[in-house]
């Protein structure tokens, strides 16, 4: 685990990987930290840098360990024979006594070719599964050991920052003015008529000299509303002196990635730096000057990524359920590769890009459908270093239904294994990457996070349970049963507030979401036809509902104190056009929403209709209770997404 700690300089060249030099009072520095015990995080100082590459070699032997570990318990689960095995044989040998040939021909191929393969199979689930929590482990340890045992925050250590911190915008002069280079926020956005209006007006608010500050609109839309809409809030801010710009297409061909693609000639021309939010991204007005820094002493930063935040993660037990899937991948494998010094991928949204880097990584490319991903891994491999930043937020919204919640993970799990497959060659012949960072990559961020535990997922708990619970021949190692599960459930809700009251349900809706994850994954690594499907996922616009209220509470006040002056019409008059946009998002959303509800999904019903009668057969015939309770339980959840029911916000 001593990636996560720092080595020295000669040993980081020695290994092939890109250091930042300190300044000559770098080790004064670190002596007087060293003698105070003390850490100064919050003020912009020069920082020891990281000592990443000696530690490559303890990494490779822990998770070879685990592994080994693994393939023994698996070894001795699968050899040792389980008690109700022989009276399972016994009532064998009774019914093959009293049936036919042809019954007891059924029965000798089940013993000779069914059962062997079963127990193979869960041998393998089973191993996978240690893998998965192996791979949970090392990322909880060396997010814990950072936050816990260190107490100190890795961006502050590892990277240099100017000490004097950017002036005030209203006290930029010319002197100063240098010190801020120009930066191009991008806004794409697909018929997303809830939400473009806020994250323009976000992106206009930025608190930026407006000399260096472009916001650049790449709208695709097809929906007129949502284009008027967007005109309306460019031309507002134009008049009010923001360079804005909205940027139109003729065909959607790549996409996100196309339409940045196809911006990209005029951000070079521009800009240094290029920010990126998503439509449904709210960044606060300080987001720049508390990212733009680590770009400046730097050089080798190609992005700094900021932490998400939730703005509806308590409306629904499903928003709940993403809440804790989404907080673990950021608050803790982000920020454990940033620690550790290994790849971590752009989320999409919510950061900042070098414009050398996007250009020297070969640009956005739509060949998947994770884009991010993917010029985040082209960077890396030319050497390029990233910034994960815990301490910078960007509030945004999660899926509240679960037709949007089921065409995002499609998109999410379909795009990783389409570039597994694309750039792993490029991978295993990077030169200046490390042997044991080029199979971190490999086998543990592509194979093992993101196959090896949707497959666990799918085929341990949706699988081969229910196969077991009609077998009683076959036993699932109780560790992988259960211990595995409730170590990887229970280091996973640890990084959400309250994650631990919904754990059960956590698992249950992660397991039925497991169908929808392993189609899109077969989807990517054999490239059907639905591999590059790219859905924008729909948003209730929880900003328009939450501004439209502020509204109508301003013009109550409005009407008692101004009732009869120039200003208080002019409110009433704003607060009245909030109000009709947003009665017709809400009715939109509505409509929306209905349609959503009558639509079923055959896979989930067909899953529930396995579960039940598995638990049927396994409780009447042999009296498997352990696992009928869960196979009820697990049941419920895929019919209430099959029919898409009881989902909904908890309002």
């Amino acid at each position: 685990m001593s990636v996560a700690s720092s080595c020295v300089r000669e040993r980081a060249h020695h290994h092939g990987a890109p250091v930042v030099v300190p300044s000559a009072d770098a080790d004064a520095e670190e002596a007087r930290d060293h003698h105070h015990h003390a850490r100064r995080a919050s003020s912009f100082s020069f920082s020891r840098p990281p000592r990443e590459g000696g530690g490559s070699r303890p990494l490779v032997a822990a998770l070879a360990l685990a592994a080994v570990l693994a393939l023994a318990l698996v070894h001795h689960a699968v050899r040792r024979r389980d008690p109700s095995a022989a009276a399972s044989a016994s009532l064998a040998s009774a019914l093959r006594a009293r049936l036919g040939a042809s019954a007891r021909l059924s029965l000798e191929l089940r013993e000779v070719f069914f059962l062997p393969f079963l127990r193979a199979t869960v041998g393998f689930a089973a191993f996978l599964s240690a893998l998965v929590a192996a791979d949970r482990l090392f990322h909880f340890y060396v997010t814990t050991y950072w936050r816990v045992f260190r107490r100190a925050d890795p961006p502050h250590r590892r990277w240099r920052l100017d000490p004097t911190p950017l002036p005030p915008t209203a006290k930029v002069t010319p002197s100063t003015i240098r010190r801020f280079p120009a930066v191009v926020v991008q806004l794409p956005m697909f018929n997303e008529k809830a939400v473009c209006r806020h994250v323009i007006d976000a992106a206009c608010a930025l608190d930026w000299p407006r000399s260096k500050l472009r916001v650049q609109i790449l709208d695709d839309s097809t929906c007129e509303e949502t284009k008027s809409v967007i005109d309306d809030a460019a031309f507002h801010w134009r008049e009010r002196g923001v360079d804005v710009v909205v940027r139109r297409r003729a065909t959607r061909e790549g996409y996100k990635a196309g339409a940045m693609r196809d911006a990209s000639r005029d951000v070079a021309a521009f800009a240094e730096l290029c920010a990126v939010f998503d439509a449904d991204f709210d960044p606060a007005p300080e987001f720049l000057r508390q990212t733009v820094p680590y770009f400046e002493l730097n050089e080798k930063v190609g992005f700094v990524q900021a932490r998400w935040t939730y703005a509806n993660a308590r409306e629904s037990t499903l928003t709940r359920v993403q809440e804790i899937s989404l907080n673990y991948h950021i608050r803790c494998e982000q920020y454990a590769r940033h620690a550790a010094g290994l790849f971590f991928n752009f989320n999409g949204t919510a950061g900042v890009w070098r414009v050398a880097c996007v250009d020297d990584a070969g640009g956005w490319d739509n060949r998947t459908t994770v884009e991010d991903m993917d010029l985040s891994l082209r960077a890396y491999l030319r050497g390029w270093q990233f910034v994960f930043l815990d301490d910078v937020t960007c509030l945004n919204e999660i899926p509240a239904g679960y037709d949007a919640y089921r065409k995002q993970q499609h998109r999410w799990s379909c795009g990783p294994m389409q570039l597994w497959r694309k750039a792993t060659g490029s991978i295993l012949n990077a030169r200046g990457v490390t042997l044991s960072k080029k199979v971190y990559l490999v086998v543990f961020f592509f194979g093992t996070r993101m196959f090896a535990t949707h497959v666990v997922s799918f085929f341990l708990y949706c699988v081969l349970i229910p196969i077991c619970a009609t077998a009683p021949e076959v036993a699932i190692p109780h560790w992988a049963l259960v211990y595995m599960p409730v170590l990887v459930t229970f280091s996973t809700v640890f990084f959400t507030p309250g994650g631990y009251a919904v754990a059960v349900q956590y698992v249950l809706f992660e397991n039925a979401m497991s169908v929808v994850k392993v189609t899109a994954m077969l989807a990517g690594l054999l490239e059907w036809s639905n591999a590059h499907e790219w859905v924008v996922t729909a948003k209730l616009g929880k900003w328009v509902q939450k501004h439209a209220k502020e509204e109508n509470d301003d013009d109550g006040g409005g009407q008692q104190h101004h009732e009869g002056g120039r200003e208080g019409k002019k409110r009433r008059k704003a607060a009245k056009a909030a109000k009709a946009v947003a009665r017709k998002v809400l009715s939109a959303a509505a409509a929306v929403k209905a349609r959503a509800e009558r639509k079923m999904y055959g896979k989930e019903c067909a899953m529930a209709a396995l579960f039940f009668a598995c638990a049927a057969y396994g409780v009447a015939v042999h009296a498997m209770w352990q696992y009928s309770v869960f196979l009820v339980m697990q049941g419920c959840v895929f019919l209430a997404f099959g029919l898409n029911k009881g989902l909904e916000a908890d309002e």
